[in-house]
C-alpha cells in the first residue's frame, strides 16, 4: 500500500465512511506514524497538544508511582524467593489506568490479583494514563523483554475519550445522528449471540454520537491491533516470528459508567471514602459535565450515551481478540466483559466501582490467568 492511498484510507476512517474491506487493509498497514496522524485529526491538535493533553498530571504521576512501588517490592520480593519455575506460578506485567490503579483508596483490580500467592505482578498502571501514552512510551515492551511474563495485562481507552472534555466532541446534542449505519465495521461488532443489549437504550444513546467517536473507536482498535500483533508476531504478522510463545494476553472493556456530580453521602459509614473521593478525583468532570457542556444534561440521554459507548467498546475488544486465535493458533488474547457487573450502586464515583466490586472483577481475572471459569456476573471472551 503505498503512502497516498494509506493516506485516502485514513481520511475515509476520520470521516467514518471507510469500508470494511479498506478498514482490514489499513489495520495490517498502519504504523505509528499513522496513529499520531489519526489521533492529531481527531482532536484537531498538533502532536505536542497531544501530549500535553494526554500527559499525567504531576500530582497523579506521584501517587501512582508510590502504589507501583509498593507493588513492585512484593513482585521482587517473590521472585527472589524462587517464585519462578514452581508449577502453576504466575508471572505477570501489568499496564494500564485507574481500574488498574486506583489512588491509595481503594483496592483496584489489580490489587486484588497480587493477593494471590501463586501470581507475582509487576505494576506499570497509572491512574489517568491514556492508551496513547501507553503506545507511545512502549515501557511495557521493555519490561517484557526483560521478564517475559506469562500473561500481559492491558486496561486503555477511558482516558482518552473522557480526558480533558473530550467525549464533548465524540457526540452531537441533535440527537439524529445516523453515524452507525455508515460504519459498516461498526454495524458487524453488533452480530448475533453477543452480549445482553438493552436496544431501547443503545438506539437512544446510538442517536448522539458523532463520526468523531466512530473514528475514536477505529483508531482503538488499530492501536490494539499495533499493540497484540507486536507482542505475538514481533509485528510481522507470522506468530512464528514472536518473541514471548505461549504468552496470554487479557484485556478488559470498563462497566457502563454513570453520569453525575453527586457527591456521594449516604447513611452507610463504611463507605466514608466516596465523598473523598468524588471532592478531590474528578467526579462529575469526566462524563456529566461534558455532556452538560454541550448541551445534553437529560440525565436518561447521558447514561444512555455512554451505555452506547462501553458497549461498543466491548466489542470491538472482544473482536479485536478473536482476530489473533487465528494469527497465534491458540487462545492468546482474552476480553474480561464487565458489562453490568457493577450495577446502578455500585460506583465510588463516575468511572471507578466500590472495592467489592472490584474484587469481582480481579476474580474474573484470576480464573482467567488459572483456567479456570469466570465468576458469576463477568465473562471472559477469546
Amino acid at each position: 500500500m503505498t503512502t497516498s492511498q494509506k493516506d485516502e484510507l485514513i481520511s475515509e476512517l476520520l470521516a467514518n465512511r471507510i469500508s470494511l474491506p479498506n478498514f482490514i487493509s489499513l489495520r495490517a498497514e498502519v504504523d505509528e506514524r499513522d496513529l499520531s496522524n489519526i489521533i492529531q485529526r481527531i482532536y484537531d491538535l498538533n502532536d505536542e497538544q497531544v501530549k500535553k493533553i494526554a500527559a499525567l498530571a504531576p500530582l497523579m504521576a506521584k501517587v501512582d508511582a508510590i502504589k507501583n512501588q509498593q507493588r513492585n517490592g512484593k513482585f521482587i520480593a517473590k521472585i527472589k524467593n524462587g517464585f519462578r519455575g514452581k508449577p502453576g506460578n504466575k508471572v505477570i506485567l501489568v499496564e494500564g489506568d485507574s481500574w488498574f490503579n486506583y489512588p491509595i483508596l481503594l483496592s483496584d483490580v489489580i490489587d486484588w490479583i497480587g493477593m494471590e500467592s501463586n501470581m507475582a505482578v509487576y505494576s506499570l498502571a497509572s491512574g489517568g494514563d491514556w492508551l496513547l501514552n501507553m503506545l507511545s512510551a512502549r515501557k511495557y515492551v521493555e519490561q517484557l523483554s526483560t521478564m517475559h511474563p506469562d500473561v500481559f495485562i492491558l486496561s486503555g481507552g477511558g482516558n482518552d475519550l473522557v480526558g480533558s472534555n473530550r467525549i464533548a466532541a465524540m457526540v452531537d446534542p441533535s440527537g439524529k445522528m445516523n453515524e452507525l449505519s455508515h460504519s459498516e465495521w461498526a454495524q458487524r461488532l453488533m452480530k448475533p449471540g453477543g452480549a445482553p443489549i438493552n436496544m431501547d437504550r443503545f438506539e437512544n444513546g446510538i442517536a448522539y454520537l458523532s463520526k468523531d467517536f466512530f473514528a475514536l473507536l477505529m483508531f482503538f482498535q488499530l492501536q490494539y491491533y499495533n499493540i497484540f500483533n507486536g507482542i505475538l508476531t514481533s509485528g510481522s504478522g507470522d506468530a512464528k516470528k514472536g518473541k514471548f510463545p505461549g504468552i496470554k494476553i487479557i484485556t478488559q472493556g470498563y462497566d457502563y459508567a454513570q453520569p453525575n456530580r453527586k457527591p456521594g453521602f449516604g447513611i452507610k459509614p463504611w463507605r466514608w471514602y466516596k465523598p473523598f473521593a468524588r471532592m478531590f478525583l474528578g467526579h462529575g468532570s469526566w462524563l456529566k459535565t461534558p455532556l452538560d457542556l454541550r448541551g445534553i444534561s437529560d440525565e436518561n440521554v447521558q447514561r444512555d450515551v455512554v451505555y452506547a459507548m462501553i458497549y461498543l467498546f466491548n466489542e470491538m475488544m472482544i473482536e479485536t481478540g478473536e482476530l489473533f486465535k487465528n494469527i497465534a493458533g491458540y487462545d492468546c488474547v482474552f476480553h474480561i466483559d464487565s458489562r453490568g457487573s457493577v450495577g446502578d450502586d455500585g460506583w465510588t464515583d463516575e468511572l471507578h466501582p466500590l472495592p467489592a466490586k472490584f474484587r469481582n472483577t480481579g476474580r474474573a481475572f484470576i480464573n482467567c490467568i488459572n483456567g479456570l471459569p469466570p465468576t458469576s456476573g463477568l465473562v471472559y471472551k477469546v
